[in-house]
């Protein structure tokens, strides 16, 4: 044997080893080679970082249907607190007409009485002498201290009151008066209002104060709210809830004060209403006023004008249909009302209009048109009553 070869037990222990080297080899190479399938050639496993398109889909879907179903509920909920707050301020308005009645020997708000005015305003200085009874020749409307919120204003405290939160069409003061000699001013400044010009008794008179930065309507050229509402920066007395004057009226002449209504949900015209009014007081040209005036409409041939594209069917249907008038409510389909007993409620607005042309309320009339009562070119309470 020569030297340095190894001998037969050396050999086999260094081949073990080799063996034992090779397996180690590859029980780690087994353990780090990539997953193959099906003996194929090895590919990298990928790590999935999102959702898959249909996934996405479905979660959107989802979403949708569970907005739709939880996004009514909370509009519904938004405006039954609404409609609360609304007919709380209600409330506070019927209290404080009775608090005035209390004080007054139960006779509500007067009319005008001053013989100097009375005989002014019969001259018709506001033009349109072909009616007597022209809203630019009304001492009552000229007179800015009748006005039913400045009369209760000592009993309200807060003018807020005269709010609602759901009102979409809204009134307030309009026409201010800088003088305490309100016959004064409008003798001085006949001319400058009238009949076709917007300013003047026709909007209805306000005193000082009430009119936030507009103080004086013919100097300022602008009157302090709107037909359509206000600019918020000027700061006007504003109000959704107004009255039924019936100035003078004694408490003794009423037969049922229980359903006598004094007050509730307006819109434009907050000094007095009509049952069609107070059912649906955010429509404009509603029956014989609002912003646009008369509105015909079963007979409405200048519809554009009028705004009645903008509210409601002017083919008639609107009157004879009560579900064309449903989206019109105020409050989740109906009213806020406030009676001459001093207690308030909500009523549906189409129970309003039976109740009325059945004659279980008391307070209001229907001014037309209607079906019964076409268009007609004096603006006076009428016999017409709505189909219902």
């Amino acid at each position: 044997m020569e030297v340095g070869e190894p001998t037969g037990e050396r050999k086999g222990g260094d081949e073990r080893a080799a063996e034992r080297r090779d397996v180690v080899s590859r029980q780690s190479s087994i353990k780090n080679r990539p997953f193959c399938l099906g003996g194929e050639a090895p590919i990298m496993m990928r790590r999935r970082k999102g959702f898959t398109l249909i996934e996405l889909l479905v979660v959107i879907a989802i979403i949708g249907i569970l907005a739709a179903m939880v996004f009514p509920v909370f509009a519904r909920a938004r405006e039954s607190a609404r409609k609360a707050v609304c007919l709380s301020n209600v409330k506070n308005i019927a209290l404080a007409i009775q608090m005035y009645l209390a004080d007054n020997n139960d006779t509500l708000p007067p009319d005008e009485h001053g013989k100097a005015a009375i005989e002014y305003f019969d001259l018709k200085p506001g033009g349109f002498t072909g009616e007597k009874d022209s809203p630019c020749n009304r001492a009552r409307q000229a007179n800015p201290y009748l006005r039913w919120p400045v009369v209760l204003d000592e009993y309200v405290k807060n003018r807020d009151v005269w709010r609602c939160p759901s009102a979409k069409v809204t009134g307030g003061a309009r026409h201010m008066v800088p003088l305490p000699d309100y016959l004064t001013y409008w003798q001085t400044t006949q001319g400058e209002w009238g009949r076709g010009m917007d300013c003047g008794p026709c909007y209805l008179a306000w005193p000082s104060g009430w009119g936030g930065t507009v103080t004086d309507s013919i100097a300022q050229e602008r009157l302090a709210v709107n037909w359509m509402g206000m600019d918020v920066s000027i700061k006007a007395f504003e109000q959704g809830i107004g009255t039924l004057s019936w100035a003078g009226l004694k408490l003794v002449s009423v037969d049922d004060p229980v359903s006598y209504v004094i007050c509730g949900d307006m819109g434009v015209q907050t000094d007095d209403s009509s049952w069609g009014m107070l059912a649906y007081p955010d429509l404009c040209c509603l029956e014989c006023s609002t912003a646009c005036g008369w509105a015909d409409w079963e007979y409405c041939t200048w519809a554009a004008d009028c705004g009645l594209y903008y509210t409601a069917p002017n083919d008639g249907s609107f009157i004879t249909n009560p579900e064309l008038r449903k989206p019109f409510a105020r409050h989740l389909g109906g009213t806020n009302l406030g009676f001459l007993d001093g207690h308030a409620q909500w009523i549906n607005s189409q129970m309003l209009i039976n109740k009325a042309g059945e004659g279980d309320l008391e307070g209001a009339d229907f001014w037309g048109p209607t079906s019964e009562d076409p268009y007609s070119e004096s603006c006076f309470p009428t016999d017409g009553r709505w189909i219902y």
